[in-house]
């Protein structure tokens, strides 16, 4: 029979082995991350975990390619030289080492972001020593490298006994025996890396039959989902594209005068208010904010005290959502007015497309400051800021005299301190424009010892997760970044800057953290949680307050509704919007970017519907967000509905990617447009 070729029995028992390896691995994903709080049915759970031992089998197959090459060489192979057999061995054994390496890399970065490791990983690598840091301070890494080895070993003494098999006697001499054993052997390894019984191979989107993310991820394997995401790596803009969906983007941002041609976005923004003082204007990055954080909005953990007096004082954006995932990318968004949409690396760190036109430039008069407790030299940070702001005062780590707390920086309990000292001395007759970007509300969550009135509540984790915290020291984290909002208003508040400053504050990105019970199923199930965040305006002496407001907004017009606010005439020439000048009647969209899947999802949240798809315009999803049960795709029940958001989400998206390369080079044309004497 074909198995009793020795070389075949050695290829198949080492696929086999190697395949064993990684059921374990997958297994341990189940038993580290598998928790109360997922909704999902066994049946479901049961489907990923057989697609993903196929994609296991797969990549047992594809690691021994080299073991099948050697077995057929001539002479020099296997069964007759003992360096091949040596080589060979050290090849499983140096891959293996890498392997455990790589899924120990996943692994933690499933637990950071809640997705599988993809090619955008590799964006850690450009502040390797911040990154080092995070990973030393945030995980039991000796712990980690102890379970690696025994894993490793336990590996290798199983598998030493593999090579034995080629050291017995023949059992296959006639050339007909070996034709029929490498015939069958070659189609069950075939059959193995298909993964399936139908005409097309199993691919990485077989994974995501579920909303679920758990149980999509459950469906990957790390390795081979890596090398798919690098196919896509690269993400350009089309002419094209942004020229057949112009018509739609003027009419989602209002504008009448539309010139298709020139892709002439611009529109020049008088003041709406004839303001005697110019107000100064703070913005105050709420790091890793959920919507679903806020008591005012249902959260029974009362995490969120503080944020809710100041928004019973202001005015309250509810459904307010930023375009994609990830500090560095709230930062250019909000800079820009441009969704980063940049596949790979964020847009800050692109030397191509880093230079940008910045309504903040139009705050003419103003100081400009941006402070932070960390380095600035992250993500290319201060690089992106001075080169697109002028005049731009950075306050980074090295210029505060706090204590450094952990990776990331000086407490935000010190940083709101060093940044009221900054706003006490700046000339009272000149405004200011200022950003505060607090970074302790992120792993590892470490408490300062200085902060008075505050203590850890030592609550059940079932409690934490119901209300939408993965952990008892997240919570403890939300409550820490709360109370120091509050200590900074209440000492602010006797400053002389605070009854001539407007005030916003914004969560950067939501987290993906287990199902808050209090919102709907559809905020988890569709990860909009990790979008949705609040959007807080504040000024007591200036605005009304007391206001809640419902309609669809996102990240891009937070700096457009700063200048409408401060009274200041702008040029705007990219997708933001004043919030405060949109017509009653004029309904909100926002741009949703995942990067999860090896082609990226792109999506478009209107007031009660919410459409998703592939950046290539395939596998569209229509939802329904005001159901109160699991979302489930009803696309056929409203075609015209699915053709609109359809082009919407597409408009959107494709826009974005050309203005991120055409932002800088458009403002000469606006300035002359909008100013003719120019």
């Amino acid at each position: 029979m074909f198995y009793r070729s020795r070389r075949i029995q050695f290829l198949f028992k080492s696929i086999i082995i190697y395949f064993l390896l990684l059921v374990l691995l997958r297994v341990l994903f189940i038993l580290i991350f598998n928790s109360e709080s997922e909704t999902y049915t066994l049946g479901s759970l049961i489907k990923a975990l057989l697609i993903g031992i196929r994609f296991d089998l797969r990549l047992a197959v594809l690691v021994n390619i080299p073991l099948m090459i050697f077995c057929l060489m001539p002479i020099a192979n296997v069964v007759h030289s003992l360096w091949v057999r040596k080589i060979s061995n050290l090849y499983i054994y140096l891959f293996t080492g890498f392997l455990l390496l790589f899924y120990s890399v996943d692994m933690g970065h499933y637990s950071y972001l809640g997705r599988r490791v993809d090619v955008s990983v590799l964006r850690f690598l450009d502040n390797p020593e911040i990154s080092a840091q995070m990973v030393w301070e945030s995980y039991p890494v000796i712990l980690i490298i102890i379970l690696l080895l025994f894993i490793f070993i336990g590996f290798k003494l199983i598998y030493d006994m593999v090579p034995a098999i080629l050291l017995t006697t023949p059992q296959v001499k006639t050339a007909k025996h070996k034709f029929f054993g490498f015939t069958i052997g070659s189609l069950i390894i075939l059959f193995s890396a298909w993964g399936t019984l139908k005409q097309y191979p199993l691919r990485w989107s077989d994974a995501f039959f579920s909303n679920n993310s758990f149980i999509s991820a459950l469906g990957l394997n790390p390795i081979l989902y890596y090398s798919d995401t690098r196919r896509f790596a690269r993400d350009d803009y089309s002419i094209d594209k942004a020229k057949e969906y112009y018509p739609d983007i003027m009419d989602f941002l209002s504008i009448n005068d539309q010139e298709s041609e020139m892709l002439s976005y611009g529109r020049y923004v008088a003041p709406l208010n004839n303001l005697t003082q110019s107000p100064n204007i703070v913005i105050i990055f709420l790091e890793s904010v959920g919507a679903n954080r806020l008591s005012i909005l249902g959260n029974p953990l009362n995490a969120t005290p503080n944020l809710d007096q100041i928004i019973e004082e202001g005015i309250l954006f509810k459904r307010f959502y930023v375009p994609i995932v990830g500090t560095a990318r709230s930062v250019f968004t909000m800079v820009t007015g441009i969704p980063d949409v940049a596949r790979i690396k964020t847009s800050s760190r692109n030397p191509r497309i880093n230079k940008q036109y910045s309504v903040i430039n139009d705050f003419t008069g103003y100081e400009k400051h941006y402070i932070m407790g960390g380095s600035a030299g992250w993500a290319n940070i201060r690089g992106f800021l001075q080169l697109n702001i002028p005049g731009l005062s950075i306050t980074e780590l090295d210029d505060l005299t706090s204590p450094r707390l952990d990776v990331w920086g000086v407490s935000d309990h010190d940083l709101f301190k060093e940044a009221h000292q900054v706003f006490e001395n700046i000339d009272k007759g000149k405004p200011f424009f200022a950003i505060i970007q607090t970074a302790t509300n992120h792993r590892p969550y470490s408490i300062p010892e200085n902060v008075t009135e505050f203590e850890v509540e030592n609550i059940s984790k079932e409690l934490v997760n119901h209300a939408g915290f993965k952990s008892v020291d997240q919570y403890n984290a939300m409550r820490l970044l709360d109370h120091t909002i509050g200590e900074y208003f209440s000492y602010a508040k006797g400053s002389e800057y605070f009854n001539n400053t407007v005030f916003f504050l914004f969560g950067d990105h939501g987290t993906s953290d287990p199902w808050a019970k209090h919102m709907p199923l559809s905020d988890y199930e569709l990860l909009l949680r990790s979008y949705h965040v609040p959007l807080i305006v504040y000024g007591p002496t200036i605005i009304k307050g007391g206001i809640i407001r419902n309609d669809i907004a996102m990240l891009p017009d937070l700096i457009p509704t700063a200048a409408g606010f401060a009274g200041i005439s702008y040029h705007n020439q990219t997708l933001g919007r004043d919030l405060m000048s949109v017509l009653e009647n004029q309904e909100g969209f926002a741009l949703t970017v995942g990067n999860k899947h090896a082609r990226p999802t792109i999506g478009v949240i209107g007031e009660q519907y919410y459409l998703t798809m592939f950046h290539d315009g395939k596998d569209i999803r229509l939802f329904d967000l005001n159901v109160s049960g699991p979302p489930e795709d009803i696309q056929q029940e409203h075609p015209e509905l699915t053709a609109k958001y359809s082009r919407l989400v597409q408009g959107l998206y494709e826009t974005s990617k050309y203005m991120l390369y055409h932002n800088s080079q458009l403002l000469d044309s606006i300035n002359i447009k909008s100013n003719p004497d120019k």
